[in-house]
């Protein structure tokens, strides 16, 4: 069974779980048609944050925030919110520093640019 507080894997006679300490049976009776549904909301995946990260910013760490952001989804829908939500927080992570570098990369450029510039005769 799966918490729906965190979203841990629990055995299905467990009473508490394991990672947070909800009470998993008061989660059973409130839907015994099926207790392995997770019922927090999925995570954002950041996906177009992260291709546009890549495409405009700093391709390698873009590269890397595209990889987390494909496992949101997946991994919310096989019931590991807490992994999903790892995964969606570092595909963002990933993604702002793929833009801060690629932001700095540029004002450099203008300004190295502008002293070239500046120093012609």
């Amino acid at each position: 069974m799966y918490c729906p507080k965190c979203g841990g894997l629990n055995a299905d006679d467990a009473a508490v779980c394991t990672q947070c300490g909800e009470n998993l049976m008061q989660a059973k009776q409130s839907n015994p048609a099926s207790p392995n549904l997770v019922t927090m909301p999925k995570p954002e995946s950041y996906l177009i944050w992260s291709i546009l990260a890549t495409l405009f910013c700093c391709l390698p760490l873009g590269i890397v925030s595209i990889v987390f952001a494909s496992q949101v989804d997946s991994r919310y829908y096989m019931g590991d919110v807490a992994g999903a939500t790892d995964a969606s927080n570092k595909a963002r992570t990933w993604a702002v520093i793929s833009a801060v570098i690629g932001a700095v990369t540029i004002i450099g450029y203008m300004v190295l640019f502008a002293a070239g510039m500046a120093s012609r005769p």
